[in-house]
């Protein structure tokens, strides 16, 4: 099982339309929450 591979395999796919959108405000809202519980602890 010693075979010897000349290319590179890569994994590759389109980009849905969105989720990029999407993620940014969920981690701006997961932020805001958290500095919320940090805000009420002190």
């Amino acid at each position: 099982m010693t075979e010897k591979r000349d290319e590179i395999m890569e994994l590759a796919h389109e980009e849905v339309p969105g989720y990029r959108k999407i993620f940014y405000v969920l981690i701006t809202i997961a932020s805001a929450y958290l500095g919320l519980i940090l805000f009420n602890t002190l």
